[in-house]
Order: C-alpha cells, then structure tokens, then sequence
C-alpha cells in the first residue's frame, strides 16, 4: 500500500472528526503538503477550519459526503 492510499485511510477512517493537516504535514515530511493538495485537486477531500477551542482553530481534512 502506498502512502497516499494510507493517508486516504486514514482520513476515511476519521469520519466526521477529520485529521489536522498539520500532522500530515509532520508526518509524511517532506511530501506532506503535495499530498495534500493532491487529495483535494482530486475533489474526493476537502480542508475546513474547525473550531477546536475558545480561541482555537485547526485546519482538517475530511472525505467529501456525497
């Protein structure tokens, strides 16, 4: 399984709770941030900010409800 087809599980498996981009970005350094941007050009995935806190936002991707 390559690596972008286990941050697809990954992200698929979160469900309604997403994952932060930032730790897609820490983990799969330096390639992160293209994975990223590769899931969401393919219009299967979307980022939202999502409130985490009082003052607290955090960026998520989610797999897009059809």
């Amino acid at each position: 399984m390559s690596e972008l087809d286990q941050l697809k599980k990954r992200i698929n498996d979160s469900g309604d709770s997403g994952v932060e981009t930032q730790i897609i970005r820490e983990d799969y350094e330096p390639a992160g941030k293209l994975m990223i941007r590769s899931l969401l050009d393919s219009g299967e995935y979307e980022t939202r900010q999502v409130r985490t806190g009082v003052y607290e936002t955090h960026w998520k991707i989610f797999k897009v409800k059809k």
